[in-house]
């Protein structure tokens, strides 16, 4: 078994992944193998999962077969964010999708893609549950926290009373709410503390205040020592300004392209939808993309797009 996510790994994509991997492990012991690939770095964040010394990198791994019975992948919308992985799914003798983003294009040969969830983690904890899966305290760990990741700690939209059922059966198999908050919000170094400051800063704002955003280069990176993950959870915070109905991150690629991080404060205002017109997708309220754009470039691309959307939530309202 060949078990995959999008590149640039996240709490969801890896603890749905490692939960995977202890679960079939633990259920089917005539797998002979499974292993856990990422494309990309593996943010330090998440050093405290189960397991995460397992996962290898594409970059790197020089074990991998030619070819696996099953491919799975967990929290992609689409093959293309598989990266250096992508052949190796599609040339699996099944393969399969696990998400939730509303965006999923189904590229699976078996597809369990759940809209209504707040995490990949969410849909394969009612796999498990639905294949009579035991949870132990490390399958526990690795699915509360890609809930609390992409529920912001219990505080967006998609907290529903499902997930926090699900959590609360998480717990009580094993999961240590208190210890997993620190080590994902409570222990951040001092170069992400830094590099936000910065940038929030460097924060600008349209007219009314309503679209708020910051650009942030290679060269600011490096001027704190600072590496892509370290801006996680910087749109949150100028999402937080009362004003701000759209706030956007715009993050300079090594490649000289465009990242883009984007959360919407209204259910009127489909961001998800914004981030298709340049390729990406992901949440009405959360998503992104990755434009073909330099730094300097992309914030006019797309905050005219911005401000058309907000006129007309406004125009409503």
């Amino acid at each position: 078994m060949f078990v995959t996510a999008h590149v640039g790994p996240d709490g969801d994509t890896l603890g749905s992944m490692l939960a995977i991997k202890f679960a079939f492990a633990k259920a089917c012991p005539h797998i002979k193998r499974i292993d856990c690939v990422i494309s990309g770095k593996m943010p330090d964040t998440y050093r405290f999962l189960p397991g995460i010394q397992e996962v290898l990198r594409m970059e790197t791994a020089t074990t991998l077969l030619s070819q696996y019975d099953m491919a799975i992948s967990v929290d992609c919308g689409s093959a293309d964010r598989l990266g250096l992985a992508r052949p190796i799914f599609e040339g699996a003798k099944v393969s399969v999708n696990i998400d939730h983003h509303v965006s999923n294009d189904r590229f699976g040969t078996i597809n369990v893609v759940e809209p209504t969830a707040a995490a990949s983690a969410e849909v394969a904890f009612h796999i498990f549950k639905a294949m009579a899966i035991p949870l132990d305290a490390s399958i526990a760990t690795c699915l509360y926290t890609g809930i609390v990741t992409d529920t912001g700690g219990f505080k967006y939209s998609n907290t529903t009373v499902r997930v926090m059922e699900t959590a609360a059966s998480l717990i009580a198999a094993g999961a240590d709410p208190e210890y997993i908050f620190k080590q994902l919000y409570e222990e951040q170094p001092l170069c992400q503390v830094m590099l936000q400051a910065d940038a929030m800063l460097q924060t600008q704002f349209n007219a009314d205040k309503t679209i708020g955003w910051t650009v942030v280069s290679r060269e600011l990176l490096g001027r704190h020592g600072a590496l892509d993950e370290h801006l996680d959870g910087m749109v949150e915070t100028i999402r937080r300004v009362d004003t701000v109905l759209v706030a956007v991150v715009f993050k300079e690629t090594e490649q000289g392209q465009t990242k883009i991080s984007i959360r919407s404060d209204s259910h009127d205002i489909d961001v998800a939808a914004v981030m298709g017109l340049f390729g990406g997708g992901g949440h009405k309220m959360a998503a992104g993309c990755t434009m073909e754009f330099s730094i300097a470039e992309a914030p006019a691309r797309l905050l005219p797009i911005l401000e058309e959307r907000v006129r007309q939530k406004l125009l409503v309202s």
